[in-house]
């Protein structure tokens, strides 16, 4: 394993159990970034990924399989298995390189597509848990901008069921005030543009300044304190693009 695969996979395993540690000490509190969810429904939610790509990686897959477990034997205390589908995924994410070949809905179809993802998976997740119970604790930097340049070149281009993406019209503008990072994003002909690293003078119809954290939960959907300019309804809409 590379150090990076190394430090991906502890950010995996630590977001991941106290995803799974807050449901069980509190199953039933709302989670109010996924409506109509409790603790529990995201943990379970959450581990049936886990346990899915655990079983895809670990097996190679060339092609979407189904997959063991993909529910708990007692919903009402499924944090057991919960807590089995966090291990075999890093089990099956440690042992793999990030060049052997697995299936995926994206055109990125290795096993270090699935350490990358399983990080912002959880990452995201994590930060609803903590959300539903207090104030959630901070996305770091690094992840949170790997998570951005993650969400612009997988999860607003792909879909798990081969749907196709419609776009807004309009232009936005995001940019980091904890770093110098900006990337602008446009539609052209329904295809995603996505300039890494904007000149200060490119011109968009909105912008979206925080920190890269405030940035990435932005594109997800979640309520942050970025600050939106120009064209808010735009800014919204790019915001509901991501799954």
């Amino acid at each position: 394993m590379t150090p990076d695969v190394t430090a991906t996979l502890a950010h995996v395993a630590a977001d991941g159990r106290r995803i799974i540690d807050l449901a069980e000490a509190k199953p039933d509190a709302a989670v109010p970034a996924c409506p109509g969810w409790n603790l529990t429904d995201l943990a379970i939610h959450t581990s049936g990924i886990h346990h899915m790509v655990a079983f895809w990686v670990a097996n190679r897959v060339s092609q979407r399989e189904p997959w063991p477990n993909k529910a708990p034997d007692d919903p009402t205390n499924p944090f057991s298995w919960c807590r089995e589908g966090l291990g075999a995924l890093l089990v099956s994410l440690k042992v793999a390189d990030p060049h052997d070949s697995v299936w995926s809905w994206t055109d990125r179809r290795t096993a270090g597509f699935y350490q990358r993802r399983m990080m912002h998976e959880n990452a995201v997740h994590r930060w609803d848990a903590e959300s539903a119970v207090g104030t959630p604790g901070p996305v770091h930097a690094d992840v949170a901008t790997d998570g951005i340049d993650e969400v612009l070149a997988v999860g607003m281009r792909f879909r798990g069921n081969g749907s196709p993406i419609e776009y807004p019209e309009g232009s936005v503008l995001l940019a980091r005030t904890d770093g110098t990072d900006r990337w602008l994003i446009r539609s052209l002909d329904g295809t995603l543009q996505v300039a890494r690293n904007a000149d200060a003078g490119d011109s968009a119809d909105a912008t979206v300044t925080g920190h890269a954290e405030d940035l990435l939960l932005h594109l997800w959907g979640r309520p942050t304190a970025a600050v939106i300019g120009g064209d808010t309804d735009v800014a919204a809409a790019w915001a509901q693009v991501a799954p």
